[in-house]
């Protein structure tokens, strides 16, 4: 009688157990496979999971099944949609296909970039050099290895619309006369030709973009140019523009999730906050998960507010433990 007690009570404590799972609360997350998208939605599976009680699950996806998992509810939110790459963004929002909550960040640049110490102090090579149409004086200062008496400028790979659009601004502004513009086959490629220099103290000059890891690590300043005009930027002139980083969430999540709702829709950031992040990861050769604990230790002022007090007290002793 003993044993078949205690059969039925271990039977009776797993019934209840996975009826809890199958119960449990859960939201999906949409992850593009950027590095500032990771680092974002681990902070907020801290926040959720440990502040709320609710699991989330990431689920990898391109920028165009994001928006379709949006639309048919399969994902509930998005963290870093870059509404510029989602050509019916605006007509999503206005038709209610899915809701933007918030603006994770919009202070995002991009363009031809020179480390700081080349333009400023007293040991500047190049004091002078403030704008694009200035890299044309100073051609010998970034000496093509593979071409005396040219320049190089390092671009990205082909496929990258940015490419294109900086093979157009080295013709219109006559920097092809005096450089070459050498395209590099992939980011890490091209983050370790800035690297090279940089740690050298060398001058180097290409294109890049923030955030990312190499923004948080080194002091690197975008050289001037013209202001933002769609019809001359096709053209390639002018600067890039900054793009509108969202946080958007399917039609039912509100209802749904009303607290993780007014969660998400105070989440705000900047790039040169997910700079750090993606730099820490970097430097320290961890997880996102790992930075995202690190990240919220660091800025508590900067989240306490976005969540209830309750919440607030749970995430920071899930962290310290």
């Amino acid at each position: 009688m003993k044993k078949k007690l205690i059969m039925i009570i271990m039977s009776v404590l797993l019934i209840i157990s996975l009826t809890a799972c199958a119960t449990k609360e859960k939201i999906v997350i949409g992850e593009g496979d950027w590095d500032s998208n990771t680092f974002h939605d681990q902070i907020v599976k801290i926040i959720i999971e440990e502040g709320y009680g609710v699991e989330v699950d990431i689920v990898a996806a391109d920028t165009s099944v994001m928006v379709s998992g949006l639309k048919t509810k399969d994902i509930d939110a998005v963290l870093e949609l870059w509404s510029d790459n989602v050509l019916t963004y605006k007509d999503d929002i206005a038709n209610k296909e899915y809701v933007e909550l918030a603006v994770n960040y919009d202070d995002n640049m991009q363009g031809l970039y020179v480390p700081t110490y080349l333009v400023e102090g007293e040991d500047a090579l190049a004091p002078d050099l403030k704008s694009v149409k200035d890299l044309n004086k100073y051609a010998d200062l970034f000496p093509d290895p593979e071409e005396s008496g040219k320049g190089i400028i390092y671009g990205g790979p082909e496929g990258w619309s940015a490419t294109l659009m900086l093979h157009n601004k080295m013709k219109v502004y006559g920097l092809s006369d005096n450089f070459n513009f050498k395209t590099i086959d992939s980011n890490a490629t091209l983050s370790a030709t800035l690297a090279g220099a940089y740690e050298k103290g060398e001058p180097w000059v290409g294109y890049n973009w923030e955030p990312t890891w190499i923004m948080g690590l080194y002091d690197m300043t975008l050289l001037a140019d013209s202001s933002y005009n769609a019809d001359d930027f096709e053209k390639g002139i002018g600067a890039f523009p900054a793009v509108r980083v969202t946080v958007c969430a399917n039609n039912e999540f509100q209802e749904k999730y009303p607290e993780l709702a007014k969660f998400l829709s105070k989440y705000t950031t900047s790039s040169e906050l997910t700079s750090q992040g993606l730099a820490y990861m970097q430097t320290e050769g961890v997880e996102a998960d790992v930075a995202a604990k690190w990240f919220l230790k660091e800025n508590e002022e900067l989240w306490k507010n976005m969540i209830s007090e309750e919440a607030y007290n749970k995430v920071k002793k899930a962290i310290e433990d």
